[in-house]
């Protein structure tokens, strides 16, 4: 049997982490890894999770490193597909890890699997973030959008093209890494057959770090990864969308900041830049032509306030 690891970053959700654990540890399963990344948690997490769940590997880290806490665990797991869960998520079943095993033994150059997001105890959709129609959340198709907290990985792919860039902090990481992966030759599938739920809970949460990282990540983005003819058409899109969001909730404020700090810090991505392949774009072509219409997106999202995968 394949061994999986499942990875689960927390920060400040002892309920949360300890619902989480108290389902997979009902998973009979002797070839499945559970390890915790607590990323500086200061709410009695670590200690909880030691009492409730001894037999959960645990790293409880100093302080809140952002993405590098979920690099850790990656770093710590034994699996050779790793899955990485965000800590208030729930309903990942034993069927979903015999799918994954099916899913990658099938296909050896598949590099991650991202997994369908649902409110829990439904099967309702939230959070869709690819290329699609919602209705055609059930399915499965290539994408490359990552959904951090509900993939899993080849661990191979990993190893080959590196694990998450820790200065970006959140937001872009996952975009980041695909197109890292892809340039590597590996392939993204997103599986509507995979589900978890989530359940969405609010600590550890700043209300005002999407506006901030969203924005100077995207920058970083483009200059690590677009031809310049497409950098500027989407740092136009994506800069004008933020203000647009930050206006509307009243986070002008990070929103500038974010701008003087991305264009500040733009020289060591412009250093490492390695514009995209031709066999990429082409990829991300196939993905975007099933996309909704710019407006049609543009107008679902200034209606929706809170969009998050974390």
């Amino acid at each position: 049997m394949t061994p999986v690891s499942v990875v689960i970053l927390t920060f400040n959700r002892r309920e949360s982490v300890l619902a989480l654990l108290d389902e997979l540890s009902a998973i009979e399963d002797p070839a499945l890894q559970v390890l915790v990344v607590d990323n500086g948690s200061d709410d009695g997490t670590t200690q909880a999770v030691t009492e409730r769940h001894p037999q959960v590997e645990l790293l409880a880290l100093r302080g809140n490193t952002g993405v590098g806490g979920r690099n850790r665990g990656i770093e710590a797991a034994r699996g050779d597909i790793v899955v990485t869960l965000d800590d208030d998520m729930v309903e990942f079943t034993a069927a979903d890890l015999a799918r994954l095993r099916k899913v990658f033994a099938a296909e050896p150059q598949l590099g991650a699997v991202c997994f369908k997001v649902v409110w829990p105890g439904t099967g309702r959709v939230r959070d869709w973030v690819h290329r699609r129609p919602v209705s055609q959340a059930d399915g499965r198709f290539e994408t490359y959008e990552i959904t951090e907290g509900a993939v899993a990985w080849r661990r191979a792919a990993l190893t080959q093209v590196g694990l998450y860039r820790e200065d970006f902090f959140i937001s872009h990481e996952g975009l980041d890494l695909a197109y890292r992966l892809l340039e590597g030759g590996w392939g993204i599938q997103y599986d509507g057959s995979i589900s978890v739920g989530h359940a969405h809970a609010e600590g550890g949460r700043k209300s005002w770090r999407r506006y901030y990282y969203d924005t100077r990540n995207q920058i970083w983005i483009a200059a690590l990864h677009l031809p310049w003819r497409e950098a500027v058409p989407y740092l136009l899109r994506g800069q004008t969308a933020m203000l647009a969001y930050s206006l509307r909730d009243g986070f002008l404020g990070p929103w500038l900041r974010a701008v003087r700090d991305g264009w500040r810090g733009i020289g060591p991505y412009r250093a490492q830049r390695r514009p995209l392949s031709v066999a990429t774009r082409a990829y991300l072509r196939r993905c975007d032509r099933h996309r909704p219409g710019f407006w049609t997106l543009a107008f679902k999202r200034l209606r929706q306030k809170d969009f998050s995968l974390e």
